[in-house]
């Protein structure tokens, strides 16, 4: 898709993944699926390619309305409405992004990005397997480790680094630094 699918139709299949993705999202936190939550995480993917200025700072005052109005007038619990307002920023505008990087940057850095991650997290998985210790947050996930986590970073930054290399033409310092911020928020 990312390869030979048009940017329109591109943008229609990643909403319809963030909704889909939403849906899932709301389902493991226990939440009441809506609509209207729905609409917002598609709306933030299809919107964030076009986003300028200040619309972060918009969208984050929307949302701290919808949670104050969904509480007070809907009576839904503070809790539902925290996880239903953070579904647009968790999902939605990621995705969003993605697309942005696809649009201005084309198909081959969206896959270089896309494979970093990956990369990150099978390294994660197989050095936390191997050499996996310490646990790095057993309340959230308790079976995965610091060596994993830095394995993972390891990995993928050189991936980054290698594959970056012949992809983006940048200074190794330079591809290294983004491959260690790319693993980080991966």
């Amino acid at each position: 898709a990312i390869l030979f699918l048009p940017s329109m139709v591109l943008r229609v299949l990643a909403c319809g993944v963030a909704v889909l993705a939403a849906h899932e999202y709301l389902t493991v936190t226990q939440s009441k699926t809506s609509l209207p939550v729905l609409a917002l995480v598609a709306a933030g993917c299809w919107l964030v390619p076009e986003w300028r200025g200040d619309l972060a700072l918009r969208l984050m005052m929307f949302l701290a309305a919808w949670v104050a109005l969904t509480v007070l007038w809907r009576g839904t619990s503070l809790q539902d409405a925290g996880v239903q307002a953070f579904a647009p920023l968790y999902i939605g505008l990621p995705l969003g992004m993605l697309l942005a990087v696809h649009i201005q940057t084309g198909a081959r850095v969206t896959l270089l990005l896309i494979g970093t991650v990956v990369v990150s997290d099978s390294a994660q998985y197989y050095t936390g397997r191997m050499f996996g210790r310490h646990p790095l947050a057993p309340t959230i996930s308790p079976k995965k480790t610091r060596e994993g986590a830095l394995g993972g970073v390891l990995f993928g930054t050189l991936f980054m680094v290698g594959i970056g290399r012949l992809f983006l033409g940048a200074p190794v310092a330079t591809l290294a630094l983004l491959g260690a911020l790319i693993v980080a928020a991966g």
